[in-house]
């Protein structure tokens, strides 16, 4: 992949995305089309732009938690002192912030935008930093900042907040072969936004069932219901997601709209991975973590205020409080649940009042308990039915007063309406990281890389209506 010249650097964003409107995906496209322009045309991208979803539980994370890694093999001259490439990228983002976000007046104070950029080949003391900020909490300092920059990272001074972390941690997505997914957004008009969106729900049919296989969620036939688009004030006109760049770009000829399309960009991705769901055991568990585990039901499920469920788990080194909501539609499984059953489920640790509790996203039934319906046994002088007395006191007849100790009971097995399976909520409320069912089986580890020029990547149409 080396080409003379030519050297490889990663550029990360996070956190550009302000209270209604910003987007970090829409940023990045104005970059991935204007960086070129500054470098003399002589950009190739050794990736899909990276759209890197971290840790969904973190309290304080932006609506989609999405950071944004572009990959790139520039002139050496720009490579060999990042400074001048960052005034560059800076700039780009000052003038993206002025004619975008001032505009709507969203610039808020928990504004945390994150800019870093990082020299090939990346450090390998960073390599866990994604996993990190994909399942834990990661704490913004001086050391984590200083740590970047010992390792060839440039933080940006403009643009050196809390997003620092996500935009790192995208970076470093790279590191390890991981299983990945790929993702079409496109974009509104200016004029749009605030208005909801116009799309052909049967052109959205014909590409889903053109697609199958080669793309998931497009459309929830069971709610009728449209799922590429978002439901914010965010520019995002609707985003399609699948296995390969092909796939997701044919939405462009097929899925019809009836207001302007003025840009695009195919994004490689984590989502829909279960990349978060690392195994832990409940001595492991945090706030704010996110979990995969497994263990045996120990009391029967309890119904509390808003229908949640909450059964209480045990494995090995302690206790686990589950939480299963209405929305999930997961609740109607775990109400079912017995002493006794193994299950696993998935999810992320909130705190209750200073209780830990997972909120549960997936729940696999790996084994059941047998359950039996016992009746007390008959007087064997009268032939009634005998009572029991109380705890080792046995039973006895109450017509001619006959008392038995530990008698032989009737009992029956219950058939108990449970299967052992996984479940997983309707495709509607899946959130970006889950794998859905359809994506069970093609499972990747790795990508190949190769230089690609920006233009297949990406496309703003009309530019004037774009910012």
């Amino acid at each position: 992949m080396q080409i003379p010249g030519l050297c490889y650097i990663s550029i990360g964003l996070d956190d550009f995305d302000a209270l209604k409107y910003g987007c970090t995906t829409h940023l990045a496209t104005y970059i991935l089309n204007e960086l070129p322009k500054k470098l003399r045309n002589t950009v190739l991208l050794f990736d899909y732009p990276n759209l890197v979803r971290l840790n969904p539980s973190i309290p304080w994370k932006t609506r989609g938690n999405g950071a944004i890694a572009i990959r790139l093999g520039i002139p050496c001259e720009y490579a060999s002192d990042l400074s001048v490439l960052m005034q560059i990228i800076e700039e780009l983002v000052e003038d993206y912030i002025n004619r975008f976000l001032s505009k709507f007046d969203v610039r808020v104070p928990d504004f945390e935008p994150g800019l870093v950029i990082a020299r090939h080949p990346l450090s390998n003391d960073l390599a866990s930093l994604y996993e990190k900020a994909l399942t834990d909490v990661v704490v913004l300092d001086h050391s984590f900042i200083s740590k970047l920059m010992r390792k060839g990272f440039m933080v940006s001074q403009r643009y050196g907040r809390r997003g620092i972390i996500g935009a790192s941690a995208a970076i470093m997505w790279l590191y390890k072969g991981r299983d990945y997914t790929f993702e079409l957004l496109t974009y509104r008009s200016k004029k749009m936004y605030g208005k909801s969106r116009c799309i052909d729900e049967e052109s959205v049919k014909v590409f889903d069932n053109l697609t199958r296989g080669e793309s998931f969620n497009n459309y929830d036939y069971k709610e009728n219901r449209i799922l590429i688009t978002p439901h914010g004030l965010d520019p995002i006109l609707y985003g399609v997601r699948g296995e390969t760049p092909d796939a997701v770009k044919k939405a462009l000829s097929i899925i019809k709209v009836c207001e302007p399309l003025v840009a695009w960009t195919v994004f490689r991705s984590n989502q829909a991975t279960d990349d978060h769901a690392i195994y832990r055991v409940a001595k492991e568990l945090n706030p704010f973590k996110t979990c995969r585990i497994s263990g045996v039901v120990a009391e029967k499920p309890a119904i509390v205020r808003g229908g949640t469920v909450i059964v209480k788990m045990f494995d090995a080194t302690g206790e686990v409080l589950l939480a299963f909501f209405k929305p999930s539609q997961l609740f109607n499984i775990a109400s079912v649940l017995d002493i006794g059953d193994y299950i696993e489920v998935q999810g992320q640790v909130k705190l209750w009042n200073n209780l830990q509790v997972v909120h549960v996203e997936k729940i696999a039934i790996l084994n059941t308990s047998i359950t039996y319906k016992c009746r007390p046994p008959k007087c064997p002088r009268c032939g009634k039915r005998m009572e029991k007395k109380g705890l080792g006191k046995g039973y006895r007849c109450e017509k001619c007063g006959v008392i038995i100790f530990n008698p032989e009971l009737e009992c029956k097995k219950i058939v108990r309406g449970i299967a052992v399976k996984l479940s997983l909520p309707p495709p509607h409320s899946q959130k970006h990281l889950m794998k859905p069912i359809d994506r069970y089986g093609k499972e990747r580890n790795g990508y190949s890389y190769e230089l690609l020029p920006v233009t297949i990547t990406t496309k703003i149409i009309e530019p004037l209506e774009f910012l």
